[in-house]
């Protein structure tokens, strides 16, 4: 969505919380969440009142603004910085709100991102898979020599959409494991020669190798669309010049969300995540 239309639109908070409501991230209250009464209604500004059981609520219940305070119209134009990767430090200035406000927002956000892409919908037809590591101040040996490193494993469907796992390790047994989770039996898988991926036949799955130490492409036979997330995955990451292991997961699943909706209005896409059941 354009900047110019998005400001127009949420320029006070009754033209925000219409906003919201059109695309289903606050809740439509017909009746009382508590008693079911239908006797509800507005008593102040973001607050209905039931007259059955004389409870009262938010506009925000129920919603991922029940768990911040900022205000609906800043709520609208953060999400819009988030989806431009405007760095917490700057949104917040932006947004007049304190950092923390705004960090803490950006990462309820990944959080509703990681479910959504966590989603265990099966890849199918060509396949690529591969894994690499993040974080640490050395390359390493793969599956040996990464200490300090963040262990990812990743498959890619071609014209498709890619899926990342941050693993414990890559020896064979996780890989096997997480590729069988995500990928539909009888998919042809591309892989280079490490032999983490042996016995991918053994569960229905055809297997075919590229050998890096002769060349890159053999025909149809190439890991290039994988390796090519992970640039786009580890440019990115640099720029917030350091993330904890313990949300790297949640930013990990942020790439591949970004990256499978390229061409994409973002901006709509991450509304859809955020919407209330």
């Amino acid at each position: 969505m354009e900047l110019v239309k998005l400001v127009g639109a949420v320029k006070d908070e009754e033209g925000a919380e219409k906003f919201l409501k059109e695309r289903r991230i606050l809740r439509e209250f017909n009746e009382c969440p508590y008693c079911r009464s239908s006797q509800i209604g507005r008593v102040r500004r973001g607050m209905y009142k039931c007259y059955h059981c004389r409870r009262e609520w938010s506009i925000r219940k129920g919603s991922i603004l029940a768990k911040t305070k900022i205000s609906l119209s800043k709520f609208v134009m953060a999400i819009k910085l988030f989806e431009l990767e405007v760095p917490v430090l700057k949104a917040s200035k932006e947004l007049g709100l304190a950092y923390n406000t705004v960090h803490k927002l950006f990462n309820l956000i990944r959080e509703e991102i990681y479910k959504e892409t966590s989603k265990d919908d099966l890849l199918s037809g060509e396949i690529e898979a591969d894994e690499s590591y993040f974080g640490g101040k050395r390359k390493g040996k793969r599956g040996r020599g990464a200490k300090g490193k963040i262990p990812v494993f990743g498959i890619l469907e071609r014209q498709g959409k890619v899926k990342v796992e941050v693993v414990k390790d890559v020896k064979a047994e996780t890989l096997l494991r997480e590729t069988i989770k995500k990928v539909k039996r009888g998919s042809l898988i591309y892989t280079d020669q490490y032999r983490g991926y042996d016995g991918l036949v053994m569960y229905g799955l055809r297997h075919e190798r590229i050998d890096h130490s002769k060349r890159f492409k053999n025909g149809k036979v190439y890991i290039n669309g994988i390796e090519g997330f992970w640039s786009y995955a580890k440019e990115r990451l640099m720029r917030f010049h350091g993330v904890s292991s313990k949300l790297f997961p949640m930013y990990l699943k942020e790439l591949g969300f970004r990256y499978n909706r390229r061409g994409k209005d973002l901006y709509e896409e991450i509304l859809k995540v955020l919407r209330v059941d």
